[in-house]
C-alpha cells in the first residue's frame, strides 16, 4: 500500500512537470525556458526535478513519451469501440494527423528549432518501430522485395513527418482526412517500386473501398506481388 501511494505521488509530480513544460513552450518557446521556470510553474523543488530528469531536454522527450502513450490509448479506444466481429482497422496516419492537430500549438512552438529537431528524431524512431513490424509481416515467406524493407520504412516515415511539418507550418490548410489522402497519393509510387507491384487505378479504388478505415495491413498488402509466394 505504501509503495502504491509513493508511485502515485511520483506519477503526479512528473505529470505536473510535464504540464508545466508544455504550457511554458506554448507561452515563450522552448529555448527561452529555464529549469527554474519549470520549478516555479509546477511548484516543485530543484532536488525533486533532478531526481527524475537530467535536464529540460530529458523532460521534453519524456513529455512526448507521455503524448505517445495518450496517442496509443486513443487508438485502443477506437479499436474497442468497434464491435464488428472482426479485428478493426485503425488508420494510424489519419489518427496521427488528428493527434498532431489537437496539439498543434505545442508542435508549432518547437518546429524548426533545436528542440524541434529532437522531437522529429524521436517521432521518426517511434513511427519506424511502429511500421517495421507490419511491413516485415507482409513480406514474410515471400520473395525478397526490390528494396530492403528497412529502407522502405525509413523513406515512408520521413515522408510522413515532412508532410506533417508542412501542414503545421502552413497553419493546417486541409483537414486531417485530406492530408491522409494526400500522403497515400504521394507515397503510392514509392510503395509500388519498393514492393515490386504496380496497382492499377481501378484495382486501387476497389481495394480502398473495401478498407475504408485504411489500416496499415490493408493499405500495403495489395502492393505485394501475389504471384511471388508459395
Amino acid at each position: 500500500m505504501k509503495e502504491k501511494k509513493e508511485d502515485r505521488r511520483i506519477s503526479r509530480t512528473r505529470k505536473l512537470m510535464h504540464e508545466a513544460l508544455m504550457s511554458l513552450i506554448v507561452e515563450k518557446g522552448y529555448e527561452a525556458i529555464t529549469v527554474q521556470d519549470i520549478l516555479d510553474r509546477a511548484d516543485v523543488g530543484r532536488s525533486t526535478f533532478y531526481a527524475h530528469y537530467r535536464d529540460k531536454d530529458e523532460l521534453l522527450l519524456s513529455s512526448f513519451e507521455h503524448l505517445r502513450t495518450l496517442f496509443e490509448q486513443q487508438q485502443q479506444a477506437i479499436v474497442a469501440s468497434r464491435g464488428s466481429g472482426r479485428e478493426p482497422e485503425v488508420n494510424f496516419v489519419l489518427e496521427l494527423f488528428r493527434h498532431t492537430g489537437q496539439h498543434h500549438k505545442l508542435y508549432q512552438a518547437i518546429a524548426g528549432k533545436q528542440s524541434g529537431e529532437m522531437i522529429l528524431k524521436y517521432l521518426h524512431k517511434y513511427l519506424y518501430n511502429l511500421l517495421i513490424v507490419p511491413h516485415a509481416e507482409l513480406v514474410r515467406n515471400r520473395n525478397s522485395p526490390p528494396v530492403p524493407i528497412e529502407i522502405t520504412t525509413h523513406v515512408l516515415v520521413s515522408s510522413l513527418l515532412s508532410l506533417m511539418t508542412w501542414w503545421l507550418d502552413n497553419h493546417m490548410p486541409h483537414p486531417p482526412e485530406k492530408m491522409d489522402e494526400i500522403f497515400r497519393i504521394l507515397v503510392t509510387p514509392t510503395i509500388e517500386a519498393a514492393f515490386g507491384r504496380k496497382v492499377m487505378k481501378s484495382e486501387y479504388e476497389r481495394l480502398v473501398s473495401e478498407h475504408p478505415k485504411g489500416s496499415i495491413m490493408a493499405f500495403y498488402s495489395h502492393y505485394i506481388d501475389g504471384g511471388c509466394c508459395p
